[in-house]
């Protein structure tokens, strides 16, 4: 009896061991920022399949002189929803806007779901990416804002959010 209880034990020792290092499948994450713009302000709303108090980083370039001239960290809400107004002269330059989903600086609950260094999330994501941090395989969300102009005479525009960079041309050539 000693030892069917032994091995019992040891049985159940090993399948609960066994089970932690069970690898999660890749989880679906949905974001899809969008916005619009003027000459002083830049508006943003990111509409994600994250729960409430997931953060992005954005920031916008300059294209001439490659420096960030704006940098934020915007908050979704229990909808997965973040929204953010922001005063940005844009007159007269040329500028690219970037989103970032960054897995080490969410919140825990987003942590065991993505994984601590992105290792969950599916790499259809839109703006999937992969890059190295503390020697380590690291996963991120990287998605370029183009600002697109309404019209010729017009003073604003969309920004529109792609995983690459969008190449506009010139009206003309």
């Amino acid at each position: 009896m000693k030892k069917f209880k032994m091995i019992c034990l040891l049985a159940l020792a090993t399948v609960a061991l066994s089970a932690c290092t069970i690898k999660k499948p890749p989880q679906n994450l949905a974001i899809k920022p969008q916005g619009t713009y003027d000459l002083k302000t830049v508006g943003i709303k990111v509409e994600s399949s994250l729960p409430k108090n997931a953060k992005f980083n954005l920031l916008f370039k300059d294209d001439v002189t490659k420096k960030v001239i704006y940098e934020t960290t915007i908050k979704t809400d229990e909808n997965g929803t973040a929204n953010k107004k922001i005063l940005l002269d844009t007159k007269n330059k040329n500028l690219t806007g970037l989103l970032f989903f960054k897995p080490e600086e969410q919140p825990k609950n987003i942590q065991d779901k993505f994984g601590k260094y992105g290792e969950n999330i599916r790499t259809t994501t839109e703006g999937y990416r992969v890059g190295k941090k503390n020697n380590q395989k690291y996963m991120y969300i990287k998605q370029y804002g183009t600002f697109w102009k309404f019209g010729k005479l017009s003073d604003g525009g969309f920004l529109v959010f792609s995983k690459d960079k969008i190449k506009q041309e010139k009206e003309g050539k």
